[in-house]
């Protein structure tokens, strides 16, 4: 856990002028309801969603903790939505699922590291779906925007930002505080990571402390401007609005068994076993995927969409990271409006370095 130490080492002199350019342009919405919700006397749920950083003990926790110190006297309840090597892409799919579902107070958003090979429609489309989910629910959460870094301080921010400014979300740029201490040398970026990405203690103390003093800037506002009660028309379509995780464990057929809720597989899944196997899915989407797990001796699996062979998936690790992990793979998108029936088939064919035909599936991705 970070230390008090540590945050007065870190916040030298040189974030201050960081901090009041960052703040210069107030956004239109604000924390204002969220933190008269605090005041008084809670209880309120905070959810953080985003990938290996945030899933590390180190902002995510601290400002928990940090929030809970402001009002000791509530409960406010932590919902760890990270997962490890995921963007925004998939971030839509599961928002329902990981965040929405628990009726958050506030939502932090942080995807700019693993976004940063996506195109530009792609990200800001994805960014935007998440919105629109959060804010077409009757009890609309607020929303921020975080902005990570890497070790060449120029992660991409902009794709962000305009659905931000679109949305008028606030948001906080971690990049640019790191910036002011690396750029001129008074802090190697060795010293602020164990890694090209991800922040050590240190790292984490500053994404921390500029996140606390964002929240502290919040808490004396007094005029609430909460989110809107109708939606702005969407940017580049509504697609990812309606994004979704479809449970699969419903009635199987035999030979796959369902496994209780574990992980973020949190309504079961299906696993099977042997070559030949089959499942048949109905959806009525125009994009399909499929969340789950890569595993060390998994098979090979035959995608057909209404009868028609689309893609082969090897769910296995072949010679790729040597560990289970999760898998997340699009199917086939721009179906027609309507009724479809995905079926799935474990080949007899597998990768050599396979020693099975394993396949472990979470849930169905869909949308449109």
């Amino acid at each position: 856990m970070l230390t008090r130490i540590m945050l007065s080492v870190i916040l030298v002199a040189q974030l201050a002028p960081t901090l009041a350019d960052e703040q210069a342009v107030a956004p239109q919405h604000n924390l204002v309801t969220f933190f008269d919700k605090c005041r008084a006397g809670g209880p309120v749920k905070v959810a953080y969603i985003g990938g290996s950083i945030t899933a590390q003990n180190g902002w995510r926790p601290f400002t928990t903790n940090w929030l809970q110190e402001q009002f000791k006297d509530i409960e406010v309840e932590e919902i760890n939505a990270a997962i490890g090597g995921t963007g925004s892409h998939f971030g839509a799919f599961r928002l329902e699922r990981h965040v929405l579902q628990y009726d958050p107070d506030l939502v932090f958003v942080e995807f700019v590291v693993n976004d940063q090979r996506g195109n530009d429609d792609s990200v800001r489309a994805c960014m935007a779906g998440l919105v629109r989910q959060a804010w077409q629910r009757e009890k609309k959460p607020d929303l921020v925007f975080v902005y990570t870094t890497a070790y060449d301080l120029d992660m991409p921010i902009h794709r962000h930002q305009a659905v931000a400014d679109a949305y008028g979300i606030p948001t906080v740029d971690w990049q640019a505080p790191i910036r002011a201490v690396c750029e001129p040398g008074y802090i190697d970026w060795q010293i602020l990571a164990g890694d090209r990405v991800h922040p050590n203690s240190w790292g984490h103390s500053i994404y921390a402390a500029v996140l606390a003093t964002f929240l502290h800037q919040q808490m004396r506002l007094t005029e609430a401007l909460p989110p809107p009660e109708q939606l702005p028309p969407p940017i580049l379509g509504d697609y990812y609005e309606t994004a979704r995780l479809a449970p699969v464990t419903e009635n199987p057929p035999e030979g796959w068994e369902v496994l209780e809720p574990a992980g973020f597989f949190k309504d079961g899944s299906l696993m099977a076993t042997k070559s030949g196997q089959t499942i048949e899915f109905k959806f009525n989407a125009t994009m399909v995927g499929l969340y789950y797990q890569v595993r060390k001796d998994a098979g090979i699996i035959s995608c057909e969409i209404d009868g028609n062979p689309v893609r082969e998936l090897d769910a296995s690790w072949g010679p790729t990271a040597r560990y289970n992990r999760r898998g997340v793979c699009i199917i086939a998108g721009d179906l027609s409006q309507g009724e479809h029936v995905l079926k799935l088939t474990i080949l007899e064919k597998k990768h050599e370095l396979s020693e099975g035909h394993e396949f472990h599936l979470g849930y169905l991705m869909l949308a449109g």
